[in-house]
């Protein structure tokens, strides 16, 4: 591996390590968008970040489970479902032409960064005003077959909707890398509750998830192409700046932290995207 590759893999875990810590997700949108914007080939960008969030998945999911964040109704549901999303994610990816993937995969990537732009600008709009005002919204009675589909969603079993969270999560982190910011915030609208639950729960499922797409993509691709050095690198970058962002965590509003993390997000891709119709 060259040493301009070296410095892209490292920064690329050193930035998104950074925004994971002050964020609580972004690790893998985040290095996946760097190193697609760096000119890494799209099949070895999930292969490497999801190698690197086995290690991480595995103590970030114990931590939660320690600390009591993960309610195992939810993880299970999210776990299996997420198993089969990934490697039918990861297959896809593995055979869809590279040239096709450096357009549309910064493109996914560039909707989760609008994603995560339009759930941090408009978050307080969930907060209730009044002290035991409910957050539930309810379609109106009269409804069309949108909101009969809402009111079903609403009403089905918790295993269901998060079997459901699950498969789609884990096809998106098969094709990008990114697992966090579909899946928690899914979780989260849909079951509610304290945040530490969605957090914890979907942190346990990703590590199994997170093992699913690796061995999907690597039984796939050569693996001399591959080289185990693209994730010693992430990790290591990982490393350098995980005490910083859990630092100013504590000290920086999280809204603007996940406002500045969608703006770059955004904004890698949109150069990822550039550079490929070029």
């Amino acid at each position: 591996m060259g040493l301009g590759l070296w410095f892209i893999v490292i920064l690329a875990g050193a930035m998104g390590q950074f925004v994971d810590t002050l964020a609580g997700m972004g690790f893998g949108a985040f290095s996946s968008s760097f190193m697609i914007a760096g000119g890494v080939a799209p099949a070895l960008v999930v292969a490497t970040v999801n190698v690197a969030k086995v290690g991480s998945g595995l103590f970030s999911g114990l931590a939660h489970w320690r600390f009591g964040n993960v309610r195992w109704k939810w993880a299970g549901p999210l776990a299996l479902s997420g198993v089969a999303g990934g490697v039918l994610g990861g297959s896809l990816l593995v055979h869809i032409p590279q040239g096709l993937t450096r357009f549309w995969l910064p493109v996914l990537l560039l909707l989760m960064g609008l994603l995560l732009l339009r759930r941090f600008l408009f978050e307080a709009t969930a907060v209730p005003s009044v002290v035991g005002a409910s957050t539930e919204w309810d379609p109106p009675a009269r409804a069309g077959l949108w909101w009969n589909a809402v009111r079903k969603w609403k009403a089905a079993s918790t295993g269901v909707q998060l079997a459901v969270i699950g498969l789609f999560g884990g096809v998106i982190n098969g094709l990008s890398g990114a697992y966090g910011p579909f899946t928690t915030t899914s979780v989260l609208l849909t079951k509610g509750g304290h945040p530490r639950y969605s957090v914890g729960s979907v942190n346990l499922a990703e590590f199994f998830v997170a093992g699913a797409v690796s061995v999907a993509i690597l039984s796939q691709i050569n693996w001399a192409e591959f080289g185990w050095q693209l994730p010693v690198g992430l990790i290591a970058g990982s490393i350098l700046t995980a005490p910083l962002g859990a630092y100013l965590s504590r000290r920086l509003p999280l809204r603007s932290i996940g406002v500045l993390m969608g703006i770059a997000m955004v904004g890698l891709n949109v150069f990822s995207l550039l550079r490929s119709l070029a």
